[in-house]
């Protein structure tokens, strides 16, 4: 005997006359209810797009700032549908592997003359290993302290840092990671910081984020830097 076909539809019936809700109104309660109970997302969309460069303090023997390029970044999340936009690094170099070369110049009885001196700094990058776009669930993996925020990023035996904000002696004694996203929104971090519990603080719960960082069409291998710690060219693999 078929089962009967039972009228489940609850969130649709706000009749007067209901003898089940008895009362005015009650697709408006059911759809809060409804949207109670959604676990909301906030999604953070690192991009393929160069829009600036930027400069990171190293204060090593030879520099005392390094400019790399910097990428567009988004934030939206599923309740808000608001979008924000930051820029972000995607390069993280090896200073311990710098090395120095001379460029150009005349050779005369012997020497080399007129010749500039640059710098060659291996970089390495955190890039999608498969398709042009991967997704990594970090709302587990969240520092949020009062002057920095970080998510961590898994894959494998893999880790990289989403990093916002003023890091603490004490975090950067305890990261181990190569590989590090930076974000610069010319606030020392605090608007990317005060976006983020913004959209928390709306969705009234520490929501799902998801990173969807997308692959760049070039791997780069190394920069050649000037004296001035400027990228002259970029070397691709």
């Amino acid at each position: 005997m078929p089962l009967p076909q039972l009228g489940l539809s609850l969130s649709i019936t706000d009749n007067a006359g209901s003898p089940i809700y008895a009362g005015e109104g009650e697709r408006e309660k059911m759809a809060g209810f409804d949207s109670a109970l959604k676990e909301h997302k906030i999604f953070i969309t690192i991009s393929d797009e160069q829009v600036n460069e930027i400069e990171i303090d190293v204060h090593n023997d030879i520099f005392d700032k390094i400019k790399l390029p910097t990428f567009k970044m988004m934030i939206t999340d599923d309740k808000t549908e608001e979008k924000t936009y930051y820029e972000v690094t995607r390069d993280s170099f090896l200073l311990e592997e710098l090395k120095t070369k001379e460029i150009g110049g005349l050779s005369f009885l012997g020497l080399n003359v007129f010749s500039k001196k640059m710098y060659t700094l291996p970089v390495i990058t955190f890039e999608p290993l498969v398709s042009t776009m991967e997704i990594f669930e970090v709302s587990k993996y969240r520092t949020k302290k009062e002057e920095y925020l970080s998510y961590t990023l898994h894959r494998n035996n893999e880790t990289a840092l989403l990093v916002s904000g003023k890091l603490s002696s004490e975090f950067i004694k305890k990261m181990n990671s190569n590989y590090f996203f930076y974000v610069v929104d010319y606030h020392e971090g605090q608007k990317f910081i005060g976006d983020i519990s913004y959209r928390e603080k709306f969705i009234k719960s520490i929501p799902k984020v998801e990173i969807n960082l997308i692959k760049r069409s070039k791997n780069i291998k190394e920069y050649e830097l000037n004296k001035k710690g400027k990228v002259n060219k970029i070397i691709y693999l």
